[in-house]
């Protein structure tokens, strides 16, 4: 009967539709880095204090995934009494490994650097690269990073292919980025890249306040500026670097964002190529003159939409990857959402741009998520099947009538047992009948995810008893 139901629920969106609706992005937290000398003389006598102002790191991150975050980042080191500490570099939330870790003098020198695993220098650390670290949104997470003077030992026995790092001696430019909110305009965090022929030459999650974008470029070179912000349509300038500068006259530049539906595609792979399209699909609500919609697939692809009821967007990736995707347009018209059918999985679904949704359908969704439903109070139907979304709650929506849970691995027992208390208190307040609720466990074994506490077990039955409710699988 599980299976069934779901395919039932998706067959029937199919033709009606689906949605749902996210708080503000979260603040990305920030790590730093501590470091402390091996055990390893240096020739010359020079320890850790002889660094002069001007001294630098170089890091290489990447997600524990294998996606690469930063690529030799150079990062201001402060001295502190007799130690030395890295300025803070952003990061969004999540798991990482420090891949590099450099250490170069005012003018560019390499001067100690962390050996990695395998190396001939790795038995002189505790703890050689990669290290692994986890940084939480809007926190500040500290990693003690162990170095050995470079001395005259060879990259190679510190696991490097080059000692060589670029070193930029000023930003080209500054860059504000600013974000809609209730009191008018507020900076905000972001992720920027600046692209040149598709490689990417920088990429950095910057804070929100006015931040230096540095890169080796051609002050005649044309590039791209992109900039990624959960929740909002992706902003892209292409520009001539020397005319930029001049431009901009030593003052920022200044990017306000535009709200849209957004969320990060990882597209499954095949062989060597991509054999079926990422797709997603969305309804607009009867009556709704034909109305544009710009898509920003994430990987430089750019396309417009008209259509006055259904659209069903796909698109076809040249390699697996994330890729953020944003939605532009007259969103207001949309009543419905679905992804539900692509060929990957899909994650960061933030849809604060939709206030007229009634319906949301999510599937193989990302993992450790949170869902914030909590300003959109039209909503009336909710489907999350096999996602990984950990909590969400639906106190603030009434309408509510259609929840499915199928087959959501460690669903948090009390973010459940609050749920069906909002439910059921809703249900009693508005003396609403017939809704459903579908809360599978994963296993096949026609169970209920949780447990229950005895007080939700008591509301479900009521539920069912007064009011006519369908409860699956039933356990009365």
């Amino acid at each position: 009967m599980k299976k069934l139901s779901w395919l039932f629920y998706v067959a029937s969106l199919a033709v009606t539709m689906v949605g749902c609706r996210e708080n503000e992005p979260a603040v990305p937290g920030e790590i730093r880095f501590t470091l402390s000398a091996g055990a390893v003389a240096d020739p010359a006598g020079r320890t850790l204090a002889s660094l002069r102002e001007g001294a630098s790191v170089y890091v290489s991150i990447r997600r524990v995934s294998g996606d690469e975050v930063y690529t030799l980042q150079q990062v201001t080191l402060l001295k502190m009494g007799d130690a030395y500490i890295s300025e803070p570099l952003a990061l969004p939330g999540g798991n990482y490994e420090l891949t590099d870790f450099l250490v170069s003098n005012a003018t560019g020198d390499v001067v100690y650097a962390t050996p990695k695993e395998g190396s001939d220098m790795a038995s002189w650390v505790d703890d050689p690269l990669p290290v692994a670290f986890a940084v939480s949104d809007d926190g500040l997470a500290q990693v003690d990073v162990e170095v050995v003077p470079v001395g005259f030992h060879m990259p190679e026995q510190f696991g490097y292919v080059s000692f060589r790092v670029n070193v930029v001696p000023y930003p080209f430019f500054k860059l504000s980025v600013f974000r809609p909110d209730s009191a008018g305009l507020a900076f905000s965090a972001v992720h920027a890249y600046v692209v040149e022929s598709g490689d990417t030459l920088y990429s950095r999650s910057l804070p929100a306040r006015t931040n230096d974008v540095a890169f080796s470029g051609n002050p005649e070179g044309t590039y791209t500026l992109v900039l990624n912000v959960p929740g909002h349509a992706t902003y892209r300038r292409t520009f001539v670097l020397q005319e930029l500068l001049a431009e901009l006259n030593g003052e920022p530049l200044q990017v306000t964002l535009v709200e849209a539906l957004t969320f990060t595609a990882l597209p499954y792979a095949t062989g060597p190529d991509i054999t079926e399209p990422y797709d997603f699909w969305i309804s607009m609500e009867a009556g709704v003159p034909q109305t544009p919609f710009t898509i920003d697939w994430g990987d430089g692809t750019v396309e417009q939409f008209y259509d006055p009821s259904y659209l069903q967007f796909g698109h076809r990736y040249s390699a697996v990857g994330r890729y953020h995707v944003s939605v532009s347009g007259d969103l207001a018209s949309v009543g419905r959402l679905g992804i539900v059918f692509p060929w990957g999985v899909n994650d960061d679904v933030v849809v604060r741009a939709l206030p007229e949704l009634i319906s949301l359908s999510l599937a193989w969704a990302g993992v450790g998520d949170s869902l914030d439903i909590s300003q959109n109070t039209k909503l009336e139907s909710l489907g999350l099947n096999s996602t990984g979304i950990r909590y969400f709650n639906v106190r603030n929506n009434p309408r509510l009538t259609y929840i499915e849970l199928s087959d959501n691995v460690d669903f948090p027992p009390a973010v459940l047992n609050e749920i069906i208390g909002d439910v059921y208190h809703h249900a009693v307040a508005r003396h609403t009948g017939e809704g459903w609720l579908e809360l599978d466990a994963p296993d096949g074994s026609e169970t209920m995810i949780g447990p229950l506490s005895a007080t939700a077990m008591d509301q479900l039955r009521q539920l069912h008893d007064e009011y006519g409710w369908t409860i699956v699988p039933d356990p009365f």
